[in-house]
């Protein structure tokens, strides 16, 4: 009688592929597995494992490819499977993928308490290799605060280090001394991290996760689960802001005390030569930015809005700020106070000429706000709209009756320039909303599949890295 294994070495050599040169088959694998891991979904048992259990011959070309092993995922979810395999996967993971760079995609969000004999074991096993991680992106939450590793990380080397994300999320931040906390003050990897280019912290991260900065391009830094912000002073958001090789700053959340609550005011701008994208979901923080910042290189803003519902004594953007190589505006939807038409809308227009791509994402539970800002937007006999240089637009605003279908044709005819127009996918079904398209427009539904905002960056399994993304929370399409 054939036993279970004899039956597939049979099976396997009776079929074509096993005539493959292993290079080609080498090449299959790596595409299955980068097909895979495309969809950001991890595959339960993952490709490598699976490839490697068909046959004695394709476990041995699986073995061979220290590549094939060099990407470690694991979530604390139900869905993921059993947890107790997980330090002895890691360990020959980092076995087999031998000298390779290595990345490293945790997320252990429970409210078990699997810190001490699952989760810290888990570090402790990476520490030795850290020199060769190219990602470590770690998410965790109040109940793991990581003290521990952030004593391990303090002199770690990491020279290949590109992507980090280190969120413990813990609900009490540790006591700051404020005052002492500038941008190159590294908690972690004292010792230089050169390669590092993305970092996603939390409020919390700052406290004991900050690495080196310098070498940083894209940074997020987000509020998460926390209900008590730590307030930090404007020189430490100076101090970021001003980072030498920063292209993109995601800031989410009510961290840096401001102004309005006595905080210091630049003597000087504030330099960000290489800045590119910006997204603030706080009102004071995007005025203090638009404010003080000389961002000749800029070319994308995410914000909700730049004035407050109660415009008594809110801040002013000064009437000579000037952003000439912006081309992308995004308005989402604010949490709590709703973007409103104020002066600072205006003074932000006119300092905006070149603008060729508006995103507007109304909200949804307050209509009038949605409507004050997108009559702004449009402009009026008495203050016409300085955009008209646009050339694509998202619009999310209601349609359900005659005034908002209005506020749509009245866009269209104020932009001359209008090539690409995305709306609702129920738009495109209403006979009154298509009779006010001209047909040189491409008009397209809004295509939930594509980037909502002009800033969306992946680095990797989405099913980690944006899961939380408070700015793509505010993009739901109006039905």
């Amino acid at each position: 009688m054939v036993d279970l294994n004899e039956r597939h070495e049979l099976l396997y050599t009776s079929s074509p592929i096993a005539a493959l040169p292993i290079e080609i088959l080498s090449l299959v694998f790596h595409e299955v597995q980068r097909t895979r891991r495309a969809t950001g979904k991890p595959m339960i048992p993952h490709v490598e494992i699976t490839l490697s259990h068909v046959c004695r011959h394709w476990r041995a070309v699986a073995l061979s490819l220290p590549s094939m092993w060099c990407v470690f995922q694991h979530s604390y979810a139900p869905w993921y499977g059993p947890v107790r395999p997980t330090r002895e996967r890691l360990a020959v993971y980092l076995e087999r993928s031998g000298d390779h760079p290595f990345d490293f995609w945790i997320d252990f969000k429970t409210n078990e308490p699997v810190y001490q004999w699952l989760l810290f074991p888990l570090l402790e096993i990476a520490l030795p290799h850290l020199h060769r991680f190219r990602v470590l992106h770690l998410l965790s939450n109040a109940n793991h605060s990581l003290k521990e590793f952030a004593e391990q990380l303090a002199g770690a080397s990491v020279p290949l280090l590109e992507i980090c994300a280190i969120c413990p999320d813990n609900n009490r931040t540790h006591e700051f001394k404020m005052a002492s906390l500038v941008a190159n003050k590294a908690n972690i990897f004292r010792s230089g991290a050169p390669s590092l280019k993305y970092l996603r912290i939390d409020e919390t991260s700052m406290c004991g996760f900050l690495p080196p900065l310098n070498a940083i391009v894209h940074l997020r830094i987000e509020v998460r689960r926390t209900a008590l912000p730590t307030l930090i002073p404007n020189t430490a958001f100076d101090a970021i802001v001003s980072l030498p090789n920063l292209e993109t700053l995601s800031h989410s959340s009510e961290l840096f005390e401001l102004q309005e609550y006595s905080g210091s005011v630049p003597k000087e701008p504030i330099r960000a030569n290489k800045l590119k994208h910006f997204r603030s979901a706080n009102i004071l923080i995007t005025i203090y930015a638009l404010s003080h910042v000389v961002a000749p290189s800029l070319e994308s803003i995410t914000i909700n809005g730049v004035d407050s519902v109660n415009e008594d004594g809110q801040l002013s953007i000064p009437n000579h700020v000037a952003f000439p190589s912006l081309r992308i505006v995004a308005f989402t939807r604010g949490r709590l106070n709703s973007p409103r038409h104020g002066p600072n809308l205006q003074k932000l227009m006119a300092c905006m000429l070149n603008v060729e791509e508006l995103l507007f994402w109304g909200k949804t539970r307050d209509q009038n706000a949605t409507e004050d800002t997108f009559r702004a937007l449009l402009g009026t006999d008495s203050a016409p709209s300085p955009w008209e240089k646009i050339k694509k637009a998202t619009l999310n605003i209601p349609f359900s009756s005659p005034t908002e279908i209005l506020l749509y044709h009245q866009f269209i005819a104020a932009k001359p320039n209008l090539e690409v127009l995305r709306v609702p996918p129920r738009c495109l079904e209403l006979p009154t909303f298509l009779q006010g398209v001209p047909p040189h427009i491409d008009l397209r539904a809004i295509d939930e599949s594509e980037p909502p905002l002009p800033l969306c960056w992946v680095p990797g399994p989405d099913w980690l890295d944006t899961e939380e993304d408070p700015f793509l929370s505010y993009c739901r399409v109006f039905e």
